[in-house]
């Protein structure tokens, strides 16, 4: 009888924990972009870099917005591509424009590494997008905004 109680209740935690599916979702990502570039830009310049356009790149995609996870890299072109991952119940997916930086090695190393890469940091929590999926997602849209890199050295 104890073991009978045993099985019953190891069966029924485990029959409460949510399943994870691997989801395959496909992502159709436009993108505009900040002017990077030193001289004032005519209005055609400023107009032609808020059009939205297919995106070309690889972008980070990470389900904890602090970065905490592994995260995934995708290659996305003529704006479309696909991303699998273990959906638990609504899941964030968080797009990053750059890689992430190892903040956890940079406390290690004390407040004087924090300080050389203040600017790493910075970039590093610099979001593009947040979308939540589920299960049944099967696509998702986004528009996205690419900003200048804020460690690059002004243009004149």
């Amino acid at each position: 009888m104890k073991l009978f109680t045993i099985a019953f209740t190891m069966l029924l935690f485990i029959s409460c924990i949510p399943a994870k599916y691997n989801k395959t979702i496909k992502l159709n990502i436009m993108s505009t972009s900040d002017y990077c570039g030193g001289a004032k830009p005519s209005d055609d310049i400023i107009n032609e870099l808020n059009t939205p356009r297919p995106f070309n790149g690889t972008i980070y995609i990470h389900t904890n917005p602090e970065r905490r996870d592994k995260g995934v890299a995708k290659k996305i072109k003529n704006g479309e591509g696909t991303i699998t991952l273990p959906i638990m119940g609504i899941t964030d997916l968080v797009f990053f424009q750059y890689p992430a930086t190892n903040i956890e090695k940079l406390e290690k190393n004390g407040a004087s590494a924090i300080k050389e890469n203040e600017c790493e940091i910075r970039r590093n929590f610099q979001r593009l997008d947040m979308i939540n999926v589920d299960t049944e997602t099967k696509e998702v849209s986004t528009n996205i905004h690419l900003r200048c890199d804020p460690c690059s050295e002004p243009k004149p």
